[in-house]
């Protein structure tokens, strides 16, 4: 699953450090979002990948002018990709 990536290099970069921090400040949602998302294998909601979307892309300015040239933006770009699969 993406978003356990994503999660595991937020929280190596110091960004979000628990399941809670991670659901709440980057999905979006409640403290446990994540973990039912992991439980349930079901698919997080167009709003949390938009959000999360962001949120990387955010992280990604803050040290480069392109998003290619950092791992958040490239993170970035592949959630941007599902969330748009889902509006077609």
């Amino acid at each position: 699953m993406i978003l356990d990536d994503i999660y595991q290099f937020l929280k190596a970069a110091g960004r979000a450090s628990t399941h809670a921090e991670f659901s709440t400040n980057y999905l979006g949602h409640s403290a446990r979002y994540y973990d039912y998302l992991r439980c349930s294998g079901a698919a997080p909601s167009l709003t949390a990948l938009l959000k999360l979307a962001m949120g990387l892309t955010d992280i990604a300015y803050e040290v480069a002018p392109q998003l290619d040239d950092t791992a958040a933006g490239r993170l970035a770009k592949h959630v941007m990709a599902q969330a748009l699969s889902r509006c077609r």
